[in-house]
């Protein structure tokens, strides 16, 4: 640990070279931003400011307040952007993009991203929900938008 405040605590080949970064374990991850974390894992890098990859392989949070929490070979690559998990995700250059599944590329700023959406229990009449809201119009068998 040779960032000013960094923090190594245990593993094998770990850097954490930012200032007040830290790595937890693994091996051959690195921490080489202000306030970066990864937390295990193999071959993880924290880059950005305020960027964590929880754990997995190869993954790389390289922008402020980007998140991986795992998975294999993801990049997390915009601000405020996180991908849950998976294999070869990239949120690209796309602000506060978010990444559930494998082999996404985000394609637009504030959005979630997933391979298959599966919505339990919707509710079947827009009454009494707040605008925007999603609800099963069971006349016409259509998911609508509540105005």
């Amino acid at each position: 640990a040779s960032g000013n405040s960094s923090t190594v605590s245990g593993g094998y080949q770990n850097t954490a070279n930012g200032g007040r970064s830290t790595v937890s374990g693994g091996q051959n991850n690195t921490a080489s931003f202000t306030n970066s974390t990864v937390g295990g894992g193999r071959s993880n890098l924290a880059s950005g400011c305020y960027s964590t990859v929880s754990g997995g392989t190869g993954n790389t949070a390289s922008s402020t307040y980007s998140t991986i929490s795992g998975g294999i070979q993801n990049t997390a690559s915009s601000n405020y952007s996180a991908i849950l998990g998976g294999t070869t995700n990239n949120t690209s250059t796309f602000a506060c993009a978010m990444i559930v599944g494998s082999n996404i590329t985000a394609t637009r700023v504030c959005s979630t991203f997933v391979n298959n959406l599966n919505i339990m229990n919707i509710p079947t009449a827009a009454a009494g929900l707040p605008s925007k809201s999603l609800y099963y119009d069971t006349v016409t068998c259509i998911v609508k938008i509540v105005p």
